[in-house]
C-alpha cells in the first residue's frame, strides 16, 4: 500500500510540474514525501551532543580507494569521525576511477542490492540515477533526518539558502548529503596565459580587446620575439583535451555568456538561450576563422590532445608559444626556464566593452547516500552531518589542525586578501603527495568562499599566486544571470539527454569546420541552424525554460 501511495504522490508531483530549479530565483516550497514517520533512534544522543551513539555500532562505508591515502583504517580523519560517532567504520573499497566506481555500484544494485554497504561516499551519481534508485528503494530518503536530526547541516542550509533546492529530487525527496565547495577560482577557471617577455621585447601592452589581441598575435608571428631568426613562433595554441583547454570558449565569451557546465545554455532577462545558435556565436567563429586563416591560431589545436600540446609549449629548443588557455598552467610543470614568463590575461572584450568571463557556478556533488541495507540510518546520517561541519570540512581538504595546517601567523598574507577574504589556514601538508591525514576530499564537506579563499600565500606556487592576483578581473566579468543546477523529472532527463548528445556532437564538428574554413560560415550558417532545429534544440530549450519558469514562480 505504501508503494502505491508513493507512486501516486510521484505522479501527482510530476503532473503539477513540482520540479526544482535552484539558484535562479525564489526558493521553492516543494512538498516532500518520506518513507516513514520519524522516530528517533534510542541509541543516539540528541543532535549536537557527542558522542553520537550511546553504544558503539559498526557502519560499512563503500569508497573508491585513492592511491594517495596510505591506510583508510588508521587515517586521522577516519579516527576523528569514529571518536565523534562512537562507531567503527569498516571500508568496502570500490574502483578508484569515477566511471568504474559507478559501474560497481550499479552492478550491486542490479543484483538486488544485497551486497551494498551501509553508506556509499565519493561516487558522484547523476541526479537521474539517484532519483531512479531512490524511487526503487535502494537508497533511503533522508527527509525526516534533515528535518529532525541535522545539526551542522542546519548551519549550512542557513548559509546557502538554495542548497536544499539543489539536492531535492523531482519526487520531493532528498537522498544525499552533498559535497558543496564554492571555489571561486574554479568557477572562473577558463583563463588565458600569455608570454610577457615577448610583449616586453616588442614593446606591446597586454591586450584588453579582441582587436588588440589580434594585433599582439600578429606581432608574435611576424617579429621574431624569441630571437632565433626563424619564423617558428606559435602565437596561440589550444588542445582537444586536458582540462579547460577548449580555446574557442574564451574567445566566444567576448561576445556572449559562455557556460560549459550548463551545456552552453544561459538566461537573458529570464529567457533561456543556447549560445551556439545565437548571432553572437557566429561572430565569435568568424573571429576565430580570421586567426586561423592568418596563421595566428595553430592547426594542432584541433588535432593535439593536452599532452601533445604540453610538449609543444615545453619545446626544449626555446619558447615557441605566445598564448594558451588553461585552468591552471599544467603545461608548464617542470618547465622552470619559462614558467616565470607566462602570466594571466583578463577576459577580452569587444571595442564597446562587452565581454564576459567563462563562468560555471559551483554546484553540490551527490557525495553520500545511505543504502537500504543500513540498520542504523539515522546514525549514518549523523556521520554525514558531522562531515559537513567546518572542522571536518577543513580536515577533509587540509588534514589535522596543528599537524597538517596551522592558523596564520603575524605577517602571513592571505592569497585572496585583496578580494576581502582573510587568511585562516596555513597549509603544511602538501596536496597531491601520499598521506594518511584525510580522504583526499572523498567525503561530504562544505566550504564557502570564506574557507575556499582562506589559505595563506606561501609563495611556493607562482601559478596559484597569479590566479589569485588576476581573479578579480575575471569576477568583474561574471555574467549577471546564470544557471546553477536544474532538477528535472525523469521524463525530462530522458528527453534532454538524447537531444543534448546529438547537439554536442554536431556543434563540435561544425565549430571546427567553420574555424578552419572547411565550411564557409556566411553561406553555411543558416544550414547549421536548420540542422540544430532538426536535432531538437527548440524542444530542449522549451523543456529547460519550463523548469526555469517553475523556479521563479
Amino acid at each position: 500500500m505504501k508503494k502505491i501511495c508513493k507512486l501516486l504522490s510521484f505522479l501527482l508531483i510530476c503532473t503539477l510540474g513540482a520540479t526544482v530549479l535552484s539558484g535562479c530565483g525564489e526558493k521553492n516550497n516543494v512538498a516532500t514525501t518520506t518513507n516513514e514517520a520519524y522516530v528517533m533512534d534510542k541509541n543516539l544522543n540528541p543532535p549536537g551532543e557527542f558522542p553520537v551513539c550511546k553504544e558503539k555500532i559498526t557502519l560499512t562505508v563503500g569508497i573508491p580507494k585513492d592511491a594517495l591515502v596510505t591506510d583508510y583504517d588508521e587515517n586521522l580523519y577516519t579516527k576523528a569521525l569514529e571518536e565523534k560517532m562512537n562507531c567503527d567504520i569498516e571500508f568496502v573499497y570500490l574502483p578508484s576511477t569515477v566511471a568504474e566506481a559507478k559501474q560497481k555500484v550499479e552492478l550491486m544494485i542490479a543484483a538486488d542490492g544485497k551486497d551494498l554497504p551501509d553508506i556509499i561516499v565519493n561516487v558522484p551519481m547523476e541526479d537521474s540515477s539517484i532519483l531512479r534508485y531512490g524511487s526503487r528503494g535502494f537508497i533511503k530518503s533522508l527527509n525526516q533526518y534533515y528535518d529532525n536530526s541535522a545539526y551542522y547541516l542546519n548551519d549550512v542550509l542557513k548559509a546557502e539558502t538554495n542548497l536544499k533546492d539543489m539536492i531535492t529530487m523531482a519526487d520531493g525527496n532528498i537522498y544525499v548529503i552533498p559535497r558543496y565547495q564554492k571555489i571561486l577560482q574554479n568557477e572562473l577557471g577558463y583563463r588565458m596565459w600569455i608570454y610577457k617577455p615577448w610583449l616586453e621585447k616588442l614593446n606591446l601592452s597586454e591586450p584588453k580587446t579582441l582587436d588588440e589581441f589580434y594585433n599582439v598575435l600578429k606581432a608574435f608571428k611576424e617579429k621574431d620575439p624569441n630571437g632565433n631568426g626563424l619564423a617558428d613562433e606559435i602565437p596561440f595554441i589550444g588542445a582537444t583535451s586536458g582540462g579547460e583547454n577548449w580555446f574557442c570558449d574564451f574567445i566566444a565569451a567576448a561576445f556572449q555568456p559562455i557556460d560549459i557546465q550548463s551545456n552552453y545554455l544561459y538566461p537573458e532577462n529570464g529567457k533561456i538561450k543556447a549560445a551556439y545558435v545565437e548571432p553572437e556565436y557566429k561572430e565569435a567563429l568568424k573571429y576565430l576563422n580570421k586567426l586561423y586563416t592568418e596563421g595566428l591560431l595553430s592547426p594542432s589545436s584541433f588535432t593535439s590532445d593536452g599532452a601533445q600540446t604540453r610538449q609543444t609549449i615545453q619545446n626544449p629548443s626555446g619558447v615557441q608559444v605566445g598564448c594558451f588557455t588553461s585552468m591552471a598552467p599544467t603545461y608548464l610543470i617542470n618547465a622552470t626556464d619559462r614558467a616565470e614568463g607566462y602570466d594571466i590575461l583578463a577576459p577580452l572584450t569587444q571595442d564597446n566593452g562587452t565581454g564576459y568571463a567563462v563562468y560555471g557556478a559551483s554546484i553540490p556533488t551527490n557525495s553520500f547516500f545511505i543504502t537500504k541495507n543500513c540498520q542504523y540510518p539515522e546514525a549514518a546520517f549523523r556521520l554525514g552531518d558531522i562531515m559537513m561541519s567546518e572542522e571536518m570540512s577543513i580536515w577533509n581538504r587540509f588534514g589535522k589542525k596543528g599537524t597538517d595546517w596551522v592558523e596564520p601567523e603575524e605577517g602571513d598574507h592571505g592569497m585572496f586578501e585583496s578580494m576581502g577574504y582573510k587568511a585562516k589556514i596555513k597549509p603544511i601538508l602538501a596536496w597531491g603527495s601520499p598521506q594518511n591525514s584525510h580522504w583526499q576530499q572523498g567525503a561530504p564537506a562544505y566550504r564557502g568562499y570564506e574557507l575556499a579563499c582562506a589559505t595563506v600565500d606561501s609563495g611556493s606556487n607562482i601559478y596559484e599566486t597569479r590566479i589569485a592576483e588576476h581573479l578579480q578581473s575575471y569576477l568583474d566579468k561574471k555574467p549577471k544571470e546564470y544557471i546553477t543546477k536544474i532538477i528535472y523529472t525523469e521524463d525530462e532527463i530522458n528527453a534532454i539527454n538524447e537531444i543534448q548528445q546529438n547537439i554536442t556532437s554536431y556543434r563540435k564538428d561544425s565549430v571546427a569546420r567553420f574555424i578552419i574554413g572547411d565550411w564557409d560560415i556566411e553561406s553555411g550558417w543558416e544550414d547549421y541552424l536548420k540542422e540544430m532545429k532538426a536535432i531538437g534544440v527548440d524542444e530542449m530549450l522549451d523543456i529547460v525554460q519550463k523548469a526555469y519558469d517553475r523556479c521563479n514562480k
